[in-house]
């Protein structure tokens, strides 16, 4: 699924390259070189208003004509490993439905503790056997009941962020969605949860989970994860007083 991705797909592309009988991509009418990119590449493209995160990822995953799918973003791309390992599942299948460890970086630094690594995520299935879940922003790929499930080693490396910018981009728009979205379902926040759950995230994140081991970067997610959380709440809160109003 593509919007604007100049900077980052032909990445993407290049590392499912071998492994790949055909390359799709969804684009959400980009206004930069990312469509002629992906053509280049030998990429199918397909335009489409953006749907939101799950029905998007639903359609991305319908245009696919084989049946194991393995579905990216265009800021991921598949580690030397993982592409080993997917090229030997091609030729012997032992599940339908595959976890990937997903390693996320800002800045081009890979955190390696917190709720960052490993983050676990199925992307690779056979068609059919999952559904697609979640909460907005934040779309999940799950197996039906009954389905076999098996866990890869290889890493699939995701650059989440640019700096400490587009860090605080991302945590702003994301807020606004899932408070929104929250609000929709007829969700409520309150003080407690604006003022007591960013707290105990950052002290999760931070010391549960050892943020601390990644040094700067490592408190810097840690506090803007629980800035996130803060922002959510905050702005749930305000939809709910304006409604009243």
């Amino acid at each position: 699924m593509t919007f604007n991705e100049e900077e980052k797909i032909e990445r993407c592309i290049n590392s499912v390259s071998k492994i790949s009988d055909e390359v799709i991509v969804l684009d959400s009418h980009s206004t930069d070189k990312t469509v002629d990119i992906a053509k280049t590449l030998g990429a199918i493209v397909y335009s489409h208003d953006f749907l939101g995160y799950i029905k998007q990822r639903e359609l991305s995953i319908s245009k696919a004509s084989h049946n194991l799918v393995l579905a990216l973003d265009a800021d991921e791309f598949l580690s030397v490993e993982l592409q080993d390992e997917i090229a030997q599942i091609k030729t012997d299948p032992q599940a339908d439905a595959y976890y990937l460890n997903r390693s996320n970086a800002i800045n081009n630094y890979f955190l390696k503790h917190g709720s960052w690594f490993p983050h676990r995520i199925i992307r690779l299935f056979i068609k059919g056997k999952v559904k697609c879940i979640g909460n907005p922003p934040h779309d999940r790929i799950e197996p039906l009941p009954g389905i076999k499930s098996s866990k890869l080693k290889g890493l699939l490396m995701h650059h989440c962020n640019e700096d400490i910018h587009d860090r605080m981009t991302t945590v702003n728009n994301h807020s606004t969605i899932a408070a929104e979205f929250r609000f929709s379902k007829g969700i409520k926040s309150n003080y407690f949860r604006v003022i007591i759950k960013p707290i105990w995230k950052f002290i999760v994140e931070y010391f549960l989970r050892l943020g601390f081991m990644d040094g700067f970067y490592g408190y810097l997610m840690a506090k803007t994860t629980a800035h996130y959380i803060y922002l959510r709440e905050s702005k749930l809160m305000e939809l709910t007083r304006m409604n009243k109003k």
